[in-house]
């Protein structure tokens, strides 16, 4: 059997030999995920940018120990990695997480709270979580609307009904039904509604069209016939001072299409 006092120095050794490969040879990373409280498209040439930073001093700019730059970006959450050197990281200081998204010049999202990590208790891995730079991107209220029809001295029938439907026409090969709602008991134009919230995903950087259509069961009375006739654009959260609005049209005179 060895001696005991021996295998404490080989030992030592193995330790030592790891310790000095692992400074010279290996560093650290801060992982984790970009994420926006729901899950987004971001629009093309997006780039999401993550910095490591030492925010010790509340007097002083905060220094980078690395960062992770993710280039077109095509939605969030988009996961992350930056690579930092130990040697840079004291027990005593102060690190968090930064992120952006930017299309050219223009911000998109940024996180508005502290991310720390690395000290103090904090994790290594970490998300971070980003703000819309346009209110709308929240948006999850009703969205409120009015169809008018100049056709106004027209009686509508019993039992005629509105349905009104939200269409992200984005890609136009492949529209997506965004929300819809129906209104029955109609007694005359305009004639108010509301598009549901539940589920509606509205983004600033994708294009809407409203449809809208009277009907007294599979018979069509008022529609939009014309494409250029229902488009909407969203530039922000729908309330008192924005409404979704547009006119319908007789089908007998405008049979669309």
């Amino acid at each position: 059997m060895g001696s005991p006092r021996l295998a404490m120095a080989a030992m030592a050794a193995v330790v030592a030999m790891t310790a000095a490969c692992s400074s010279a040879g290996s560093g650290g990373a801060v992982t984790g995920e970009v994420r926006f409280a729901r899950e987004v498209e971001l629009p093309e040439g997006a780039v999401v940018t993550v910095r490591l930073l030492d925010t010790s001093l509340a007097d002083a700019p905060a220094v980078e120990l690395g960062r992770d730059v993710i280039e077109n970006a095509e939605q969030l959450p988009v996961r992350f990695r930056i690579e930092f050197d130990p040697d840079e990281v004291a027990g005593g200081r102060e690190y968090s997480l930064s992120a952006e998204v930017r299309r050219g010049d223009e911000l998109l999202y940024v996180n508005d709270t502290v991310h720390p990590v690395l000290t103090r208790g904090a994790p290594w891995q970490s998300d971070v979580v980003v703000v819309s730079t346009n209110p709308f991107d929240t948006c999850v209220e009703p969205l409120p609307g009015v169809i008018h029809s100049s056709f106004e001295d027209r009686t509508l029938p019993e039992g005629a009904a509105l349905r009104v439907w939200l269409v992200d026409v984005t890609e136009p090969e492949a529209p997506v039904l965004v929300t819809e709602t129906s209104r029955e008991g109609l007694d005359g134009f305009p004639i108010e509604f509301e598009l549901p919230h539940e589920g509606v995903r509205i983004s600033r950087h994708h294009r809407y069209e409203l449809e809208a259509e009277v009907v007294v069961g599979d018979t069509v009375l008022y529609h939009i016939a014309r494409e250029e006739w229902r488009r909407v654009w969203l530039p922000h959260c729908p309330g008192e001072d924005l409404q979704l609005i547009n006119d319908v049209f007789p089908a007998d005179e405008f049979p669309g299409e």
